[in-house]
C-alpha cells in the first residue's frame, strides 16, 4: 500500500502541474445565465451533464510524460497489490482513459509477470468503419471469452463513462466488476452509481487529498478569486453535488462538456 506522504507527494505534483481549475460561482444563477458570467465564475459543465466549481485537467497530463508515468506506475503496484491474480485486460475508455492505460497495462505486464493486454473501448455513437466499440480483442488469442477487464479512466467523477464502459465490455461477453483512475473524485453520487452496477473501484489518489493538499501549498487561483473560499466551495460540493447545484438554481443538462 502506498503511504500517505508518497500520496502526498503525488498530489502536489499534479497541482504544481497545473492541473486543477478552481472557479467561484455565484450563489445563485440558472442555466441559461452561466454562458453570460465572467470565467472566472462559470461553473464547470461535467460530462455527466452536471455542473460544479473545479476541474482537474488529468488528461492534460499526457503532455508531461514523466509525470504520467510516474503516477500509472503508482498505479499499477496498487492493482497488483490488489488483485494480483484476478486482470485478464485492461480497458481504457476513449479518450482520457486510452493513454494512462496502456501504461498501466504495460506496468501490470511487468509486476505480474505476464502479459496484461490493452484495449480501449470506443465511443458508443461511433459510426462506419467496423463499428466495433472495443478495439483490441478481435483475434487477439491473449484474451479469451469471460475474461476479466479493468476498465480505466484518468478520473472518475459521476461515474457515468466506467458504468458505460463496464457494460460495454459485458455485453461482450467479458467480466467486468473492477475500475480503476488516476484521480477518482469521491462522490456520493459515483458510489451509488458503481455500487449499483456492481463495480469495485482501485484508485490512485482522491479529490479530498488534493484539495487538502493544494491548501498547503497554495495552489494559485485565478486573478481575483478567494483560494480558501474556492476550495471550501469544492469541499462542498464533493459532500452533496445535487444539493450544491440545486442551491443554486442549477439544473442537469442531457449533454455535458468536460471529463
Amino acid at each position: 500500500m502506498i503511504g500517505n506522504a508518497t500520496l502526498d507527494r503525488l498530489a502536489s505534483e499534479v497541482l504544481l502541474a497545473g492541473a486543477m481549475e478552481l472557479r467561484a460561482v455565484p450563489a445563485r444563477v440558472t442555466n441559461a445565465e452561466v454562458d453570460g458570467l465572467p470565467l472566472a465564475n462559470r461553473p464547470f459543465l461535467y460530462a455527466s451533464g452536471n455542473w460544479g466549481p473545479g476541474y482537474i485537467m488529468v488528461k492534460g497530463l499526457v503532455g508531461q510524460p514523466h509525470l504520467m508515468r510516474m503516477l500509472c506506475k503508482y498505479l499499477a503496484f496498487e492493482l497488483a497489490e490488489k488483485w494480483p491474480t484476478g486482470i485478464d485486460f485492461v480497458a481504457g475508455n476513449v479518450t482520457g482513459g486510452m493513454i494512462p492505460g496502456w501504461i498501466v497495462a504495460y506496468e501490470l505486464s511487468e509486476l505480474l509477470g505476464k502479459t496484461v493486454p490493452f484495449v480501449y473501448i470506443r465511443e458508443l455513437r461511433k459510426t462506419g468503419g467496423h463499428k466495433e466499440l472495443i478495439t483490441g480483442v478481435q483475434k487477439n488469442p491473449e484474451i479469451l471469452s469471460g475474461a476479466q477487464g479493468v476498465d480505466m479512466e484518468e478520473l472518475v467523477n459521476f461515474a457515468q463513462t466506467i458504468v458505460n464502459g463496464a457494460g460495454v465490455l459485458r455485453a461482450a461477453g467479458f467480466q467486468a466488476n473492477k475500475g480503476t483512475c488516476l484521480l477518482y473524485y469521491g462522490n456520493p453520487e459515483a458510489d451509488k452509481e458503481l455500487a449499483n452496477a456492481g463495480i469495485e473501484m482501485t484508485y490512485l489518489l482522491a479529490l479530498p487529498r488534493l484539495i487538502d493538499v493544494a491548501e498547503k501549498i497554495g495552489v494559485v487561483c485565478a486573478p481575483g478569486l478567494d483560494r480558501h473560499e474556492c476550495l471550501a466551495d469544492y469541499r462542498r460540493f464533493l459532500q452533496n453535488p445535487k444539493q450544491w447545484q440545486a442551491e443554486r438554481g442549477l439544473v442537469k443538462v442531457e449533454k455535458g462538456g468536460t471529463q
